[in-house]
């Protein structure tokens, strides 16, 4: 059923300060796969796999976040991979990532065939991120584009409980004024086995 009420910015995401302490400065977001299992976006609800496998560049890693401002962003990459319900498959070109002390930004990637060119960054703001590499907690991305309010709803298990999704939602509700109306899930498997969608089984166990 569609959410009577507008989709809209959260009453409150994560201080650039604690999403850096949380993520132990952005390594714990890299050398995952995270599970998208839900979006705002209408078409997310078509899809039965929706991975994102993040990691670091060539010698980014040790790059110091407070420096960013000086001397560039530090620089990640993104390959996602969709499947459909219908059995459509969509291995997308890897989409270049970035971050400073205060922003991370996403630049999706489009195939020219001749060349991939990323022109758009997407300045996302993390609004929940789970603690210590849970998997029974949620990942929240909120982002601005082209006038449309997204969110994006990733966890490192796709297997995820419906228990712990409704405590998820519950949380979001109550902390950050997200609604679990406005989503659309993603129709992942109930025994649905990590690795068989050609992700790298690497997320810690």
């Amino acid at each position: 059923m569609a959410s009577t009420k507008p989709i809209t910015a959260p009453t409150k995401g994560m201080p650039w300060e604690e999403f850096y302490k949380t993520t132990d400065n952005a390594n714990k977001l890299m050398n995952r796969v995270w599970y998208c299992i839900a979006a705002t976006d209408k078409a997310i609800g078509d899809e039965k796999i929706f991975w994102e496998h993040w990691y670091w560049n060539d010698n980014e890693e040790s790059k110091d976040l407070a420096e960013t401002k000086k001397n560039g962003p530090k620089k990640a990459s993104n390959h996602t991979l969709t499947i459909s319900a219908t059995g459509k498959e969509v291995d997308y070109p890897i989409w270049p990532l970035k971050f400073t002390s205060d922003s991370m930004k996403m630049y999706p990637a489009i195939d020219l065939k001749c060349m991939v060119i990323a022109p758009i960054g997407l300045s996302m703001q993390p609004v929940a991120f789970p603690t210590e590499d849970s998997p029974t907690e949620f990942r929240v991305d909120y982002c601005e584009a082209m006038g449309k309010k997204m969110y994006f709803v990733f966890v490192l298990d796709p297997s995820i409980s419906e228990d712990d999704k409704k405590k998820n939602f519950e949380l979001l509700e109550k902390e950050n004024g997200v609604l679990r109306e406005w989503f659309h899930e993603v129709q992942w498997e109930a025994d649905y086995e990590i690795g068989s969608a050609g992700e790298p089984d690497i997320n810690p166990k």
